[in-house]
């Protein structure tokens, strides 16, 4: 675990839980050589920024219940979502792929006639495999013909929604099977929530998975109207705050249960803030290139396992979570296609350095950053709105994170040994990546394509 100093005025509510992490005897949270397998529960949030709650800093949003995860727990401070946009991050987080490797690239529309590839395999495939319950609920948004549908990727049952809120038609199913028309999404979160709950409390006496991913606080952020004026940052922060309730009302529930101390619950977003939200102290938003694109706030809490209040400032992404689960559960990772992440465990209870030299960051079909422990090499970004590559203007920009979070200055011709080799770095890794390029065009559908999931 390394402490970067970088990250220190950001961070009031983290800084506090360094001092009690300090106080803990690590070793004592790993003692057992072989510890049960345990529950799994992925929270996962769209368009959540690096500021967007109070253990990260922000003032305007209160998150006691999330909070709870890394006062309990592990907070990394330099977790990255698997993509800056929707639907590659899902598919990264679920498969442990970059997405090029998976023909995810793109964002999957209402008309689209593609999706995650039924070839691919998934978290909840790997853990089903093993004899996990694996439940889905909230926001797909990886295809919506049967061939790509959550229960033809692993997941034994499903509550949710095809895609993005801010798409039509917005209908709920469960199953393949619609059961309300053009929800109210104000009382979405609630009825995902009932549903969480609902599965806990039926898988209880076996181990299982829950991927819970939330469609907010994705514009149009629409708040439980209960909470509307609970924050201070308008509707974005009062459906932030609906999220926290959602998370107390499962931890909860794990209590009632009393499988709280053997299940693993983490909570994450998959991309940063879009239209309202905070980057923090990061630079830019959802969708580009730099830090508030891709770095989002990540807790997580395995009593049984993780020491309370450790904070680990070591880079990881979401494409770690499958081969981490693979350990913890006693499953495979794949063998026969390459695999991006590595396992972390290690991270979040021993306090582990990262497991990775360097972390690739893709915007649809190219790269466009590449990150060591250190240094950071952008070769893209935009203005206004068009995508700028800095390889045919000034030449790709190199920053010093330690010093420099905001990514303000280029220090390339400072350090051109590291200039050089996070560029072959980066010419290796589209060796590989360019060859698997799509288009939307040829990904999209003739006129007349119906709207939806098509089932039949």
């Amino acid at each position: 675990m390394k402490n970067n100093p970088q990250h220190r005025p950001f961070r009031s509510s983290i800084a506090t839980l360094v001092v009690l992490a300090l106080c803990l005897p690590l070793a004592a949270f790993a003692q057992d050589a072989d510890p049960p397998r345990p529950n799994i529960i992925v929270v996962f949030v769209d368009d959540l920024g690096y500021g967007d709650l109070s253990a990260f800093g922000a003032t305007a949003i209160d998150t006691p219940n999330i909070d709870r995860l890394g006062e309990e727990g592990v907070i990394m401070t330099n977790w990255y979502a698997a993509s800056n946009v929707c639907t590659p991050s899902r598919a990264g987080l679920l498969t442990g792929r970059y997405a090029p490797r998976s023909g995810t690239q793109f964002v999957t529309r209402p008309h689209s006639t593609w999706g995650m590839p039924p070839e691919e395999i998934t978290i909840a495939e790997m853990l089903r495999d093993t004899g996990y319950a694996t439940g889905m609920i909230g926001k797909w948004h990886l295809g919506h013909l049967l061939e790509f549908w959550p229960t033809s990727q692993g997941f034994d049952s499903f509550l949710g929604v095809a895609y993005s809120n801010d798409m039509a038609p917005f209908d709920l199913y469960r199953g393949t099977e619609m059961v309300e028309e053009d929800i109210d999404q104000s009382r979405l979160t609630d009825k995902f929530t009932a549903e969480a709950v609902r599965f806990i409390s039926e898988n209880a006496g076996q181990p299982f998975f829950l991927y819970y991913a939330h469609s907010h606080p994705h514009y149009p952020a629409i708040p439980a109207k209960r909470n509307i004026g609970r924050s201070r940052a308008g509707d974005y922060g009062d459906t932030v705050v609906t999220i926290d309730e959602s998370v107390g009302q499962i931890l909860d529930t794990l209590d009632e249960q009393g499988i709280a101390d053997n299940t693993l619950i983490l909570f994450t977003s998959d991309n940063g803030p879009w239209f309202q939200g905070s980057e923090g102290p990061l630079r830019a938003r959802k969708g580009e290139t730099y830090e508030g694109g891709y770095r989002v706030p990540f807790l997580a809490r395995w009593p049984a396992q993780i020491p309370a209040g450790l904070v680990n400032d070591e880079m990881a992404m979401a494409i770690d979570l499958l081969p981490t689960f693979a350990r913890l559960a006693g499953g495979e990772v794949p063998a026969d296609r390459a695999i991006d992440g590595r396992d972390i465990s290690d991270m979040w209870t021993r306090g582990a350095e990262s497991p990775h030299d360097v972390l690739y960051f893709f915007d649809s079909n190219d790269l466009a950053a590449v990150r060591d422990g250190r240094y950071k090499l952008v070769l893209k970004t935009y203005y206004r709105n068009g995508p700028i590559a800095f390889r045919r203007f000034a030449g790709p920009k190199l920053f010093d994170l330690t010093t420099d979070p905001t990514e303000s200055y280029d220090v390339g011709n400072r350090h051109p040994e590291v200039f050089e080799r996070l560029m072959g770095l980066a010419r290796e890794m589209e060796a590989v990546t360019d060859p698997m390029a799509t288009s939307p065009e040829t990904l999209g559908a003739p006129e007349g394509t119906p709207l939806g999931p098509q089932f039949d």
